[in-house]
């Protein structure tokens, strides 16, 4: 899920991020996406933040990489609903 998202930064959580071995997957593919500056997975809490330049990344792209990058791990992207 999203937990936060504003101009050149992403906040998701998910719990499938406390696993090592995918969090290490999913962050090494992250880091290589062009327009990415920084990206970090806290395995303890399962979240992971995201840094990217909109120049280069728009965020309808980044997201729509997200939800690929996460699919292959049988992560649901979801938005968090708005009251």
């Amino acid at each position: 899920m999203i937990v936060s998202f504003c101009a050149g930064r992403v906040r998701l959580r998910f719990a499938q991020l406390r696993n090592r071995a995918v969090a290490d997957e999913v962050l090494k593919r992250i880091l290589a996406v062009s327009g990415i500056t920084n990206a970090a997975i806290n395995t303890l809490t399962g979240s992971l933040l995201i840094e990217y330049d909109q120049s280069i990344l728009p965020a309808k792209e980044l997201l729509e990489l997200g939800r690929t990058e996460l699919a292959t791990h049988g992560i649901e992207l979801k938005m968090p609903k708005v009251n």
